[in-house]
């Protein structure tokens, strides 16, 4: 009996934590919290680390033209973890060389950090980009990655020469206009649902200080490549979470994804966008929360 109520004062202490622990994380001061790393292939990384240094390692993988940032929405629900939070090369305070910005080769920047990081095996969160990092990181290198969670991901080409995306990025010129059309619609506010403004803010402006070179490296390697082709390779649990109103990403896209990882738990939440990890945190860190707290 005295063991039953030990267990079950240690389940509500844990949740009590969970809670206790989903408190924002200030915006002003993310970019003082950065160290930075020289990776073995010379590339020198920006990162956080926050969260338990002895909790299992898990690695956030941002998206294009965002920065370690945009996981302050969520992080707090995951600060049991040992939480490594990269700037990916060419965004934030990462080397920007001139090439080269795949799929494969942010796969081997994140397989190396974890090396440099003293990091045998880690979960992996990915969103957007991120997510096609997480996805090739867990097919070519089985070994390093226990559980996967894909955030607006495709299984889909995700880019196509002339399209939306593709044509406003080759389109840009420096120094980058914050109001012209399409900065406007970039802007990390602009979400089906409310945005912290502090955060919504600080990122667009680091969004404005991404080299041209790295916006349109990116999108040439993307383009007209569909980024679930070594989904059939990737073995441990994995969890998708899609937005309904994600215009980048539509339903075909989740679809896909879901079909090509067929032991993966999807979710679809109706009322989000493509930055499901920026919008309405309350209800989506839980469950990278419950996810990444799973035994295996």
């Amino acid at each position: 009996m005295i063991r039953l109520l030990i267990a079950v004062l240690a389940a509500y202490l844990l949740a009590l934590g969970a809670t206790a622990s989903a408190e924002p994380i200030d915006q002003a001061g993310w970019n003082a919290r950065k160290q930075s790393v020289r990776l073995a292939n010379g590339i020198e990384l920006a990162y956080v680390e926050l969260g338990d240094p002895r909790g299992e390692p898990l690695l956030l993988l941002h998206g294009y033209t965002d920065t370690s940032r945009s996981w302050t929405q969520v992080a707090p629900w995951l600060l049991r973890h040992r939480l490594l939070i990269p700037d990916q090369r060419g965004h934030g305070g990462s080397d920007a060389p001139a090439c080269c910005y795949s799929a494969s080769v942010l796969a081997e920047d994140a397989r190396l950090f974890l090396d440099a990081m003293g990091v045998r095996k880690a979960a992996v969160a990915g969103h957007s980009l991120g997510s096609m990092v997480g996805m090739t990181l867990a097919a070519e290198h089985p070994e390093r990655v226990t559980r996967l969670a894909l955030i607006g991901s495709t299984a889909l080409v995700p880019v196509k020469r002339g399209d939306w995306l593709w044509t406003n990025a080759h389109a840009l010129k420096a120094p980058l206009d914050r109001n012209s059309d399409f900065l406007r619609e970039w802007h990390p506010a602009n979400q089906p649902t409310p945005v912290d403004k502090a955060f919504a803010d600080a990122a667009m402006a680091e969004i404005l200080a991404i080299p041209l070179h790295v916006w349109r490296g990116v999108m040439r390697e993307l383009a007209e490549v569909p980024v679930g082709r070594h989904a059939a390779d990737i073995k441990v649990p994995v969890l998708i979470l899609s937005g309904g109103k994600d215009p980048l990403f539509p339903a075909e896209h989740h679809s896909a994804l879901a079909k090509a990882i067929p032991h993966a738990e999807a979710r679809i939440f109706p009322d989000l966008g493509h930055n499901l990890n920026w919008e309405r945190t309350a209800e989506v860190g839980p469950v990278l929360e419950r996810f990444f707290g799973a035994q295996p």
